[in-house]
């Protein structure tokens, strides 16, 4: 079982007698099923018949009611201790090693917070069978004036790269997927000196011998004695199951007395893009006043010989302080707490954090009076010169409102001249309004008159033609009839674009730059721009790179040659030409 049973019995010393054959029965069924029974009584404590079970029976334990209550605000369940994963590692073909990974470390996170109904409970009849919230999400397409809903045949995930999406279908993941089988396997050793603390970038897993393989427990014994003499660290890629992201790690020996097993920590180690080069200037050599400032501070933070209460538990002189054995998580625990509360009362108030849980987080009493007595942070502040360092506030940007605010502070009774009022500008902003005043003198209408040009109605539509879906792009601004402008040199201008992009990614895309290329052609004839295709077909056919020839041979076996005379009355190719073109 991944979890131990466990019963916990809170009674007094009254509820049951000396002998009870009944409560005798009940000992030996937990001990043929192996569960634990914890006892915590109330009250006085005398000669009980609970002692003497507990005295009997290793199934049968006594906690007293603090050590209780601090188990339950901790919320954490205690688990057998299991292998995560059993594999061999294999050191060569010759020899693997029967081995068991187990979980030194693993971050407790809070509980994740779902969404629930608060109407499902006041529903008349049977209460539903569950209150989960049901999460619907539809697409769009941003610039859709009809705001129509993106099905999922028309979706697809892409990737930025640069100022376009380069569309990645289920099939190109599946085949950029990694595949590896699952493995434990040694690359080499390396100086134990050549592994720093800096370099884990993940829990610490144990990697022992296989429980209950003798072999395997002589090998592993024999490679940890040798490497412990060689101080040296085994560097092996590793993978928990099939086809799972590999990971570098180092095994470090860890020699136990005669009486354990020695073993081997994992540390997960970084890639070259996991690293972040973080480099610091010179500092000057301290003095010796400043040594001695830093000096006696340790000496007053030292924690050897302190003693404290916390709540229920203590920290006896002598006893070492800050484990993390004996360091709960106060930020779980005043969670936990509080969750109890609001489910015996829904509008409890969440808790201010308890004493006993702060104290294992704070400095302790002894060392914060040794800090004051020894005037440390004065000394500190003395040779160093330490001082807070206010940040200077860049300037703000100055709206109108907020000046005409000012003026009537000052005029409350007066009317606001506007043109009396300065708002400082910035260069750019001063930039952006001469090319705003040059961009009106070229489409105003009175402007333009003066230098003979037709002025179109209104500003020009921002045509775009994207990478996701360009052939509903095209065909959608090859149809746009509005503003008085004519947009139909640009989008095939940016079709081409983007069958040229789509040609030089790779093979993969080329059935897409395909299907691209068949709706230009027709929206060209459509659009009696012949010649803008034409031109583009020979541009591809004369291309000497690999790809294009490979795109083109592709496109002369789907037909798609010149645009002829018979197709669009503007062309000036003949149907023989055509055909000569794609021989």
């Amino acid at each position: 079982l991944k979890y131990t049973k466990t019963i916990h019995l809170l009674s007094d010393e009254t509820s049951a007698e000396l002998g009870d054959e009944d409560l005798l029965e009940c000992v030996k069924q937990l001990e043929a099923t192996g569960t634990r029974l914890l006892v915590t009584l109330f009250g006085s404590i005398g000669a009980d018949p609970w002692r003497d079970l507990v005295s009997k029976s290793g199934q049968v334990r006594s906690v007293p009611l603090p050590a209780l209550a601090r188990q339950c605000s901790l919320s954490v369940k205690p688990v057998e201790q299991r292998a995560k994963v059993r594999l061999h590692l294999t050191i060569s073909e010759d020899m693997q090693i029967p081995v068991g990974i187990y979980s030194r470390t693993t971050r407790v996170s809070f509980p994740t917070l779902k969404k629930r109904s608060k109407m499902s409970a006041a529903l008349p009849g049977d209460p539903p069978k569950s209150d989960g919230v049901i999460l619907e999400r539809t697409y769009h397409v941003a610039d859709d004036p009809d705001g129509e809903e993106v099905v999922a045949e028309d979706r697809i995930k892409g990737h930025k790269y640069g100022q376009s999406i380069v569309p990645m279908s289920e099939y190109d993941e599946a085949a950029l997927m990694y595949t590896c089988e699952r493995t434990l396997t040694c690359l080499g050793f390396a100086p134990a000196s050549s592994i720093a603390p800096e370099h884990s970038v993940h829990h610490v897993d144990s990697v022992v011998a296989d429980r209950g393989d003798q072999w395997a427990f002589c090998a592993l014994e024999s490679l940890i004695d040798a490497m412990v003499s060689e101080s040296v660290v085994l560097i092996a890629r590793y993978s928990y199951r099939k086809n799972a992201q590999p990971r570098m790690v180092a095994l470090v020996p860890r020699k136990q007395p005669s009486s354990g097993a020695s073993f081997m920590d994992m540390q997960y180690l970084p890639f070259f893009e996991d690293i972040r080069e973080w480099t610091c200037a010179s500092l000057p050599t301290p003095s010796m006043e400043q040594r001695d400032a830093v000096s006696a501070l340790v000496d007053a933070m030292s924690l050897d010989g302190v003693s404290q209460k916390f709540g229920d538990a203590a920290v006896k002189p002598g006893q070492e302080w800050f484990r993390p054995e004996e360091t709960p998580n106060p930020s779980l625990g005043r969670f936990y707490s509080f969750l109890v509360h609001r489910a015996m009362d829904p509008k409890a108030e969440v808790p201010h954090p308890r004493p006993e849980s702060l104290g294992h987080v704070q400095q302790p009493d002894a060392v914060v009076k040794r800090i004051e007595a020894d005037r440390v942070a004065e000394r500190l502040k003395a040779r160093f010169g330490l001082e807070k360092v206010e940040k200077v506030k860049g300037k703000r940007k100055r709206f109108w409102r907020e000046a005409i605010a000012e003026k009537r502070k000052e005029f409350v009774l007066e009317e606001v001249d506007t043109k009396r009022i300065k708002v400082p500008v910035k260069k750019d902003e001063k930039k952006e309004e001469e090319d705003k005043v040059k961009d009106e003198f070229f489409h105003d209408p009175a402007a333009s008159s003066a230098v003979g040009m037709a002025a179109p109605v209104g500003l020009p539509p921002r045509v775009h033609v994207g990478s996701v879906h360009p052939e509903r792009d095209f065909e959608r601004w090859l149809s746009h009839r509005g503003g008085g402008v004519d947009v139909v040199g640009e989008v095939i201008r940016q079709m081409r674009s983007v069958i040229e992009r789509l040609i030089d990614e790779g093979e993969d895309f080329h059935g897409k730059a395909l299907s691209c290329l068949t709706v230009l052609r027709r929206g060209c004839a459509q659009e009696a721009e012949p010649a803008a295709y034409n031109d583009f077909a020979r541009a591809l056919n004369a291309a000497v790179s690999q790809r294009r020839a490979r795109f083109w041979a592709r496109a002369r076996e789907a037909g798609l040659g010149l645009v002829t005379d018979a197709e669009a009355p503007t062309s000036t190719v003949t149907a023989e030409e055509a055909r000569a073109f794609l021989a």
